[in-house]
């Protein structure tokens, strides 16, 4: 017997609109606080502009690309103090993130590989967030799909934002107001 869903798949049981909402917001202000001065960079940049058109095109909103900016930055700076991310590691990297606060990075850093994968790693570590245990060691272009495709139409998880204007828009935004 093969069972039907239809052309959508139902929400996942662990779907819950206002926890969604509730992450996001806590996202921008935690980000917030880390990221100020390198979005203020990232906001004059017409190639960074334009790398961001394709990711609202994708249905990503300011709260995913700044996970990906931060996961960028605490990335590098990691490289900079020769970490790895080797399970005796993993207390140092929340150490990173107070490190970064004042970090500036030129901007072509964040228009090549690096934020495509950080935008990957964010979707990957979201599961977490959500509540589901992380098996994987690496994740593969295969993996990355299932795992954005499994967050878009079991989780609605790039349909929800704090309303603002686009923080990398040709016009820049502000943050929302938390």
């Amino acid at each position: 017997m093969k069972l039907s869903i239809g052309p959508n798949p139902p929400l996942h049981r662990r779907f819950n609109e206002k926890d969604s909402m509730e992450h996001i917001s806590n996202r921008y202000s935690a980000l917030r606080n880390v990221l100020a001065k390198q979005v203020e960079i990232l906001q004059q940049d017409e190639s960074f502009h334009d790398r961001c058109k394709y990711y609202y095109g994708k249905g990503y909103k300011d709260w995913v690309i700044l996970s990906a900016i931060h996961n960028c930055m605490i990335n590098w700076k990691a490289d900079e103090l020769g970490l790895t991310f080797l399970e005796a590691d993993q207390e140092l990297f929340h150490d990173l993130t107070k490190q970064i606060k004042d970090a500036v990075y030129p901007v072509d850093r964040f228009l090549g590989e690096d934020f495509d994968n950080a935008i990957k790693i964010c979707c990957f570590t979201c599961l977490r967030t959500y509540g589901f245990e992380l098996r994987l060691g690496a994740i593969t272009p295969e993996i990355a799909e299932s795992i954005e495709k499994f967050l878009r139409e079991r989780m609605k998880h790039f349909e929800f934002d704090l309303p603002h204007d686009p923080l990398f828009g040709e016009q820049p935004g502000n943050w929302p107001d938390i």
